[in-house]
C-alpha cells in the first residue's frame, strides 16, 4: 500500500538532487501536480586582457590562471 511507504510528515525527495523519471512517477503517485525546480547556475569568466603571465613568476592573488 502506498500509504505505508511515505508518511505525511516525510519528504518524498531530497533537495538539490537531479530529478529522474522514477522521481516524477513518485511525485505523481503522492498527488503532486506542480513542483518548483531550479537550474544550476553556470558561470563563465572571459579575459579581456591580452597580456601574458609567465609561468615562473608569482601570480598576484587577484589574478586567475
Amino acid at each position: 500500500d502506498i500509504d505505508d511507504d511515505i508518511q505525511m510528515s516525510e519528504f518524498a525527495l531530497q533537495k538539490n538532487v537531479p530529478l529522474e523519471l522514477a522521481d516524477l512517477g513518485l511525485l505523481a503517485t503522492v498527488g503532486r501536480q506542480t513542483i518548483h525546480v531550479y537550474d544550476k547556475l553556470c558561470v563563465v569568466v572571459l579575459s579581456t586582457d591580452n597580456g601574458e603571465i609567465r609561468p615562473m613568476l608569482r601570480i598576484p592573488d587577484h589574478f586567475l590562471r
